[in-house]
């Protein structure tokens, strides 16, 4: 199996390499020789971690995209489960996400993350369907794992961003704020960032509804420090969030200012960006 398993990685490195027009020897180190490379690509050897990383640097690929290509440009079975879970709530299939909590038990090696997924089925239905219970010892376990994290990854992004909803004022902005320090390190990461801006809309939205101005406030604050004009979609919402809060704080039951925002955002042309909109200042003012 090991065999088979190196086989598949160098064969896939050697694909990724000769692709690019590289030859063995435009990827060798010092720490790294042809030999070695050549025998990784035969499938005789594994590299070791640190050498895969030089050779994965050596073809101007990320660890990321490598990572990619070796699960066949698919996501990851976590990340497939959440498209299922945002389909079956996008179509309001209640009974499509009962038969989902019965298939994917399981599913995961760690039982963490099979109490996870399980809870992450459990709260799309709740969503649909508020009879449908989460208990206290599943909010327990959320807000602990989340905690105990000390650096968040994309994986726990997507946790704490789709599971806001069942978490009391006190636990949400606790988190928040540990979110704020644990994410730090990866920024840099285009996709990580991009994933850490929908959390700070969500979050900064969900205190919104609350009424936690205050705390809003402090993530946007924190929101503001790390977008740049590239990001469009979380800088609109990002400024529709403080418009929402000067309209709160005037005490106006007129929406119109509000509403000439979404109709200005309309005219650049991106229909998504608008329902966002209109779905929020929908369900934040009815």
């Amino acid at each position: 199996m090991k065999i088979e398993k190196s086989m598949q990685l160098g064969e896939l490195y050697r694909e990724l390499r000769i692709a690019r027009g590289l030859k063995l020897k435009d990827v060798a180190r010092d720490n790294l020789s042809v030999s070695q490379l050549s025998r990784f690509e035969n499938g005789q050897t594994m590299l070791a971690a640190d050498k895969l990383l030089i050779a994965i640097s050596g073809i101007h690929m990320t660890f990321s995209e490598f990572g990619h290509a070796i699960n066949n440009y698919e996501e990851t079975s976590f990340f497939k489960l959440g498209n299922v879970i945002s389909d079956l709530y996008n179509k309001q299939d209640i009974d499509g996400l009962r038969r989902l909590l019965e298939t994917d038990k399981n599913t995961e090696s760690f039982d963490v993350y099979n109490r996870l997924n399980e809870l992450m089925i459990k709260i799309t239905i709740h969503s649909l369907d508020p009879s449908y219970v989460i208990t206290e010892d599943e909010k327990n376990f959320l807000t602990s794992y989340l905690y105990e994290i000390e650096e968040w990854t994309e994986y726990e992004l997507y946790i704490f961003g789709n599971t806001m909803t069942i978490l009391s004022d006190d636990d949400l902005i606790f988190l928040g704020k540990a979110f704020v320090e644990r994410d730090k390190l990866y920024l840099s990461l285009p996709n990580h960032k991009k994933s850490a801006e929908l959390v700070f809309l969500n979050l900064i939205l969900t205190l919104i509804s609350y009424r936690k101005i205050s705390q809003a406030n402090y993530f946007i604050e924190c929101l503001e420090k790390i977008v740049t004009y590239q990001d469009m979609f979380a800088t609109i919402c990002l400024n529709f969030s403080k418009k929402i809060i000067a309209h709160i704080e005037s005490g106006s039951d007129d929406l119109s200012d509000l509403e000439h925002y979404i109709t200005c955002v309309e005219e650049v042309g991106n229909p998504t960006i608008v329902a966002f909109l209109k779905a929020n200042l929908s369900s934040l003012f009815d």
